[in-house]
């Protein structure tokens, strides 16, 4: 059910978009580019409730510029806490919202700092359940498309995402493997399953898989676990070209959304076999 107070700016019910028999959900399709939206309709909207003033996160950055747009909508100050290393196009859009942007070499532990001051609440996702219950909504939209779903490749960062589409499906008539994808630099969860690639040094493309610990980790593996999925390792050069193939079929999004194709051909490699796969395209391209 639809919150009748919920801050929104529009998003979700995103383009589901078949080519070649993989299915590809157009999160980059919602208001700030990015899936994120769906979970900060609903943070922002509770801490708005609850009259909460100042909010802080830190972020990669599509997280800081979703969660910025909702919090001027709702009249709510936010601080960011970034790495210096912050995608460049990122940070631009950051620094003309409505919001104070902090660069951190340690943005995680100073912005979790700056909320323990006072009334300042910390948006971190992996740790609001709120999150969790906007990303179910991705899983509904997949349902009720009525394409049979038999398999979910999406990118993880802090897993908070794949728990919420995890969650959507439980309920639903679909058992679905659920795969996590992450890169060969940052993959403290897929590491777990996937053994089969290079070890690299080099700064990954998909710039926004950082999260190297996360509190719902243990969650996040049994619940790969529980569904039949895996998790992939994907290196820089089979992103590159995923993101050539998708970008050939009009579909323009992130370093990540592309990694969730090369893990569905990495999976194919290893015989897993779907009829209607689903690849989850997280973000916009910058």
């Amino acid at each position: 059910m639809i919150r009748q107070d919920l801050i929104t700016l529009g998003e979700g019910n995103t383009p589901l978009v078949e080519v070649n028999g993989i299915y590809f959900k157009c999160e980059f399709k919602n208001p700030t580019g990015s899936h994120k939206d769906r979970a900060f309709a609903l943070q922002v909207s509770n801490i708005k409730e609850k009259g909460i003033k100042k909010a802080v996160i830190s972020s990669s950055g599509n997280a800081a510029i979703s969660a910025a747009n909702y919090c001027k909508l709702a009249g709510i100050a936010l601080t960011v806490f970034v790495s210096p290393h912050i995608n460049k196009k990122k940070l631009q859009i950051l620094e003309n919202l409505d919001c104070v942007v902090i660069k951190s070499n340690r943005p995680v532990s100073d912005s979790i700092k700056y909320a323990q001051k006072g009334e300042i609440y910390n948006l971190r996702q992996s740790t609001d359940i709120n999150a969790v219950i906007g990303y179910e909504s991705i899983a509904s939209e997949i349902i009720d498309s009525k394409i049979s779903p038999d398999a979910i490749f999406l990118p993880v960062s802090s897993g908070t995402t794949l728990i919420g589409i995890a969650n959507g499906f439980k309920n639903s008539k679909y058992k679905i493997p659920v795969h996590a994808v992450q890169t060969d630099l940052v993959h403290p969860i897929t590491g777990i399953f996937d053994k089969d690639f290079p070890k690299s040094d080099e700064k990954s493309m998909a710039d926004a898989i950082v999260a190297r610990y996360t509190p719902r980790e243990a969650e996040v593996v049994n619940m790969i676990k529980q569904t039949g999925g895996w998790g992939w390792v994907i290196t820089n050069e089979e992103m590159e070209k995923g993101r050539v193939w998708l970008y050939s079929h009009d579909l323009d999004c992130s370093y990540e959304g592309a990694a969730t194709l090369a893990a569905l051909w990495k999976a194919t490699k290893y015989g897993y076999i779907y009829a209607h796969p689903v690849c989850i395209l997280t973000g916009k391209f910058y």
